[in-house]
């Protein structure tokens, strides 16, 4: 996990370039022949949480109150969320991929054709806050991505748990296509982009580090950077847990 695994990414960007032109496809039998309805699908969409606003609260809370050694690497989770979504977003806007419910899979728009309306007009897909803007805004998916960096930011940490937060990310990418919010090659980028950005995030200490270093040159000049002594301490348990 802590070596750069950059062949996996490569990996699932080949599975998304490959699942592409049968995206539409996979869609219409999954929300045809496939399709969920009553509490299985209503579980899907539960699952798909991990990773959104309320379970990093708890996974934040949990962390806080068992494993108070940690509490400071939850800055490099804050950091990885705000690169995802710099990337995501960049990356959805550049592509503009119509959401399934158009029924346009291949229609990459790019940003400056926009989606025609009923009544005439367009809606483009850097039109940010817009109410229509997400329907040009599938790839990649974000559900995917920040499930990703949760799974990625456990997996690090807690190494015990890695199969397991593969398991729930995954959930997470098979309901995004199993209640039509996305393609199987969306999911598979949003993966890569939050995979790869967590680990950016937790290799470096983009969080922690940041923080001494605004610390240190605007705050308080006689301060002593929290990350080498952090660094030691997790390095030191590591040791004596065998991970």
């Amino acid at each position: 996990m802590r070596r750069c695994p950059w062949r996996w990414w490569v990996v699932l960007l080949i599975a998304a370039a490959s699942v592409l032109p049968f995206d539409g496809a996979i869609s219409r039998w999954v929300q045809g022949d496939l399709a969920l309805r009553g509490d299985f699908r209503r579980e899907f969409e539960t699952a798909q949480q991990y990773g959104q606003g309320g379970t990093i609260l708890l996974v934040a809370a949990v962390i806080w109150l068992m494993d108070p050694g940690r509490r400071r690497w939850m800055l490099d989770y804050l950091a990885a969320i705000g690169l995802t979504g710099m990337v995501t977003i960049g990356i959805k806007v550049l592509a503009a991929r119509p959401r399934p419910v158009l029924e346009a899979p291949y229609g990459f728009l790019g940003p400056l054709r926009g989606w025609a309306l009923e009544n005439g007009a367009a809606v483009y897909s850097w039109q940010l806050g817009g109410d229509l803007t997400s329907r040009l805004w599938s790839m990649p998916s974000n559900h995917s991505a920040y499930a990703a960096i949760m799974s990625v930011f456990l997996a690090w940490h807690y190494p015990r748990l890695r199969w397991l937060v593969v398991v729930l990310a995954g959930i997470v990418g098979l309901g995004r296509v199993v209640v039509g919010a996305h393609y199987p090659s969306d999911v598979l980028v949003g993966w890569t982009v939050g995979w790869a950005m967590t680990w950016v995030a937790l290799r470096y200490a983009v969080g922690v580090r940041g923080l001494d270093w605004v610390w240190v040159r605007l705050i308080d000049r006689s301060a002593t950077p929290a990350y080498p002594v952090l660094a030691a301490a997790e390095a030191a348990r590591r040791g004596r847990e065998g991970c």
